[in-house]
């Protein structure tokens, strides 16, 4: 977004400049009369029309950005999840055993969807907190983990880390789908989606705890910190 803010930036003035790219009109000669303040209708027409055509301009540069912050199909908090993702169908593993399913049998449900990999050490740790999580609020919150692992390192992982081993939770592997809908630079990233089937709200590694789950069940608003990967971060200039 930021490549396509400067060229506007850069742009603008130069509609108040001679040289701007704002062709000269040739005006009847009465318009070309000074006024008491030395300044020509000519001078003050020139003006308001730069004026008008950099208005003009902002405001389409505007719409066109605006369009440009938003990736066709990306969801973001407060968008509702459309029956295409909930229909999808995902490879899933759980318990060792692999199948075709979707999301739908989870609507109506907090449902957590948790990205990460068996590479990323704070999302192993996480691992059996999530677990218990599943256990402790039972059909009111499911948490489903998303990696694009396939289905042998997963394996692996499974039978040799103490963190995995034990966990019931389902996994969707091969997944692209769903980090096409919920793109994201770091992991662990964590997606809640209420019963409503509203994204309400996407943390962290540290998001998915028992007052945050709590909260969001009984519809209170959103008071701990959110992950935004995408956001414009302006270093401020030491002095």
């Amino acid at each position: 977004m930021l490549k396509t803010i400067k060229p506007i930036v850069w742009a603008v003035p130069c509609l108040f400049f001679k040289g701007g790219g704002l062709p000269d009109f040739k005006l009847p000669l009465r318009l070309s009369v000074s006024g008491p303040g030395g300044c020509s209708l000519y001078s003050l027409y020139s003006f308001c029309l730069r004026f008008s055509l950099a208005g003009v301009f902002c405001i389409f540069s505007a719409f066109f950005v605006h369009g440009q912050d938003r990736a066709p199909g990306v969801l973001r908090i407060g968008d509702r999840i459309p029956d295409s993702v909930w229909n999808a169908v995902h490879t899933v593993s759980r318990g060792g055993v692999v199948a075709a399913e979707s999301l739908a049998g989870y609507r109506g449900k907090l449902l957590i969807l948790d990205f990460w990999s068996t590479w990323c050490g704070p999302c192993i740790r996480s691992l059996p907190e999530l677990d218990s999580i599943g256990r402790r609020f039972g059909d009111r919150v499911q948490v489903v983990l998303v990696t694009k692992n396939t289905e042998a390192i997963l394996g692996a992982f499974m039978k040799n880390s103490d963190y995995g081993r034990g966990v019931k939770l389902p996994f969707v592997l091969n997944d692209s789908l769903l980090n096409m809908r919920f793109p994201h630079k770091s992991i662990s990233h964590q997606v809640f989606i209420d019963r409503d089937g509203v994204v309400r709200a996407i943390t962290g590694v540290n998001g998915a705890t028992l007052p945050h789950i709590e909260a969001i069940l009984r519809g209170a608003p959103i008071d701990f910190p959110l992950k935004d990967d995408f956001s414009v971060r302006v270093k401020s200039e030491q002095k």
